[in-house]
C-alpha cells in the first residue's frame, strides 16, 4: 500500500497490500505536501514522516479490495503500534516519505 503524491493529487495505489506503507513523494509536489495531505484529509506531516489518516484508507480502499482485507489491515496497524509508528488514539499511521 502506497500513498502517492504528486502535484495537485493524492491517491492510494495497491490498496490491498497490507504488508508495506510508505508516502510516494512526487519530486515537483514536495514543496505542497503539507497543503496537500489537508487538502485530500489524507493526513499531516510530521518531522520527515507523514501521519497518514486511518479513515482515509479505508475510505480510498472501499470497493477496491479483497475479501479478508479488514483482517490484514488491522493486523498491519497492530504491527505498527507496536513499533509506535501508530497514533495513540489510532487514528493515524505512520509512513516514510519516499521521493520519486
Amino acid at each position: 500500500m502506497h500513498v502517492r503524491v504528486s502535484p495537485g493529487s493524492v491517491a492510494l495505489d495497491e490498496p490491498d497490500d497490507c504488508t508495506t506503507f510508505k508516502v510516494l513523494l512526487s519530486e515537483g509536489a514536495k514543496d505542497d505536501l503539507p497543503d496537500l495531505l489537508e487538502s485530500a484529509a489524507a493526513g499531516r506531516l510530521d518531522d520527515s514522516d507523514v501521519l497518514v489518516s486511518v479513515d482515509w484508507i479505508k475510505s480510498e480502499c472501499a470497493g477496491r479490495i479483497g475479501m479478508g482485507w479488514n483482517y490484514r489491515f488491522a493486523n498491519m496497524l497492530v504491527y505498527a503500534a507496536g513499533k509506535g509508528w501508530l497514533s495513540e488514539d489510532g487514528s493515524h499511521v505512520r509512513a516514510h516519505v519516499e521521493t520519486f
